[in-house]
């Protein structure tokens, strides 16, 4: 924050510094503690987003741009709590490239007023009423997460019962973003997308590939299981064993070959040794491999 201080007075003394001042915005990186302030200050934080406050700061800085308020994650979204196009239009009213040099408060103000119209849907309060999901507590990182990646992709998870319920393209869940909220795993700049355009059942139009409504392989996965009987997981497995058997056989077949030659003495013995000792340590791995499948 001193550092944009430092900047507007920079522009007031010298016109010679306009230039520069794209330059300098690219550094403009907030701590967990602004964020914080930013959204107790903000007249668009509703009561429970100025409660969870620490868990905006845990969206902002561990998985959406480390807090960079300059952030833009190539794609779609932008600022400090990567907000799409549409929703700075709505929101902020300036362009992206106009919000991306605002003042972190001015961006906490427009993303406070987007999640607080999307924390009055159904699907939120819903969420709340659970109290826990899939063995964890419902705090306020799994609901920020349920908003950030969309409330119609949220529903499809509580409907499931389970956090896998629902991933996005880049396989990542409603509660592998939590996670990653509380964990500090960082991203790049731009890990998910500017949240849930309110009055849609859809998810958050952002991140680095687009949200998928229906995701693919819970999808294929389903149908497989319906049209078979099998899970994909199960017949992997089956096709492997099968595999790892067969070589086995030619494995122990070769070996038995090897045997004969050496019992009738078309083999020395050393030749004998070395060829023992290579299906041995052949036929080690695929048993081991027959434990792992």
């Amino acid at each position: 924050m001193k550092l944009l201080r430092l900047v507007a007075d920079w522009r007031k003394r010298s016109p010679l510094t306009l230039a520069l001042v794209p330059v300098v915005a690219i550094a403009a990186i907030v701590s967990a503690a602004d964020i914080v302030t930013a959204i107790q200050n903000s007249p668009n934080a509703s009561p429970w987003l100025k409660q969870n406050a620490q868990a905006v700061a845990n969206l902002a800085i561990n998985v959406e741009s480390r807090g960079d308020t300059n952030a833009y994650n190539g794609s779609c979204c932008y600022g400090v709590l990567q907000m799409n196009r549409a929703n700075i239009r709505e929101y902020a009213g300036v362009t992206p490239e106009e919000y991306r040099q605002q003042s972190l408060q001015q961006q906490i103000d427009s993303w406070s007023a987007l999640t607080t119209d999307a924390m009055k849907s159904s699907v939120v309060r819903d969420l709340l009423a659970l109290g826990t999901f899939d063995g964890r507590p419902v705090d306020g990182n799994l609901v920020l997460a349920c908003v950030q990646l969309g409330i119609g992709n949220c529903r499809r998870m509580i409907n499931s019962g389970r956090c896998s319920g629902f991933a996005d393209s880049n396989g990542t869940t409603i509660c592998g973003m939590a996670d990653r909220m509380t964990g500090g795993t960082g991203t790049s700049p731009g890990g998910s997308g500017g949240g849930t355009k309110p009055g849609t059942g859809g998810g958050g139009a952002g991140g680095w590939k687009p949200i998928t409504e229906v995701p693919v392989a819970p999808s294929m996965e389903e149908g497989f299981r319906q049209a078979s009987g099998q899970s994909m997981g199960n017949v992997r497995k089956t096709i492997l064993s099968i595999g790892i058997g067969a070589t086995a056989l030619i494995v122990g077949s070769a070996l038995l070959s090897v045997w004969r030659r050496y019992a009738k003495g078309g083999l020395a013995v050393d030749q004998f040794s070395r060829h023992a000792l290579q299906a041995g340590l052949l036929l080690a791995f695929i048993a081991i491999a027959m434990t792992v499948a």
